[in-house]
């Protein structure tokens, strides 16, 4: 099924999906929930590709469970808020691709199925990002930019260690290496952005030298990797700094959100 002519065919799934979390209490901004299912999109596509590697496979496989739960939650809740006509058809096409995507996530990963994942992923994140896009302009008002950076700065260490991952199974295109370039590139620029804040309290600075410091540590072992050379530990140390700036930036996010000062206000 096609991005575009599953917009037509589903329409009619939105009134379930939105009725289905009418009740629930909204657990952050709808703003950044939505640009949570980007991460999150990013995010199960690198848990995947870690247990097809072999890297701490335990941890992988309870992390991926929670992160589809985490991608059923936080869909039905932007769902239920979008507000524009073509907001809504896109959660409602988000929604289709995710039921395919999340019966395929369940599948035993390989390197043959890893570019058949990476399909599916650009596909999902793209229209979960142009989601992002049009909740984050009806609900700008109401955005904390700063909230909203450290969301984007989680996401593009995902989507790093994503890269990462994908090339050590053979994807070594330039379309990929863009994209890893683009996001550290842009992951730095959000870090900086988010250390100017003004107002910012000892706990988000300290959080954010801690993403810092695990920003330098993702790069040097990335760097380790494009030598060619065996490095079991050179992927695990990419991997789990990538988590260490997810959940700095998150705690970040939430700090933000409880009413510090806003980044870049």
């Amino acid at each position: 099924m096609t991005a575009r002519a599953a917009v037509g065919a589903l329409a009619c799934c939105f009134m379930g999906v939105a009725a289905s979390h009418a009740a629930e209490p909204r657990a952050q901004p709808i703003a950044t929930e939505a640009l949570g299912l980007v991460t999150l999109a990013e995010r199960i596509a690198k848990l995947h590709a870690q247990i097809g590697q072999g890297l701490l496979v335990e941890r992988s496989r309870r992390d991926l469970a929670q992160a589809l739960r985490q991608f059923d939650a936080g869909l039905r809740a932007v769902s239920a808020q979008a507000n524009s006509p073509e907001a809504r058809d896109t959660y409602v096409l988000l929604a289709a691709l995710w039921r395919e995507h999340r019966d395929w996530v369940a599948r035993p990963p390989s390197r043959e199925g890893a570019r058949q994942m990476r399909e599916r992923t650009e596909e999902l994140a793209w229209i979960a990002q142009k989601g992002a896009r049009m909740v984050q302009g009806d609900a700008r008002a109401t955005v904390n930019a700063g909230a909203f950076r450290a969301a984007q700065a989680g996401l593009l260490a995902q989507r790093i260690a994503k890269a990462c991952l994908w090339r050590r199974w053979g994807m070594r295109d330039e379309r990929l290496e863009k994209e890893r370039r683009e996001s550290d590139e842009n992951l730095d620029r959000l870090l900086a952005a988010l250390r100017s804040g003004r107002g910012n309290t000892p706990e988000i600075e300290g959080e954010l030298q801690t993403a810092e410091t695990q920003l330098r540590f993702l790069r040097e072992s990335a760097r380790e990797l494009d030598t060619g050379r065996p490095a079991a530990r050179a992927i695990e140390f990419v991997v789990k700094s990538a988590d260490h700036i997810l959940e700095s930036m998150a705690r970040v996010a939430r700090l933000y959100e409880e009413g510090a000062p806003s980044a870049g206000s």
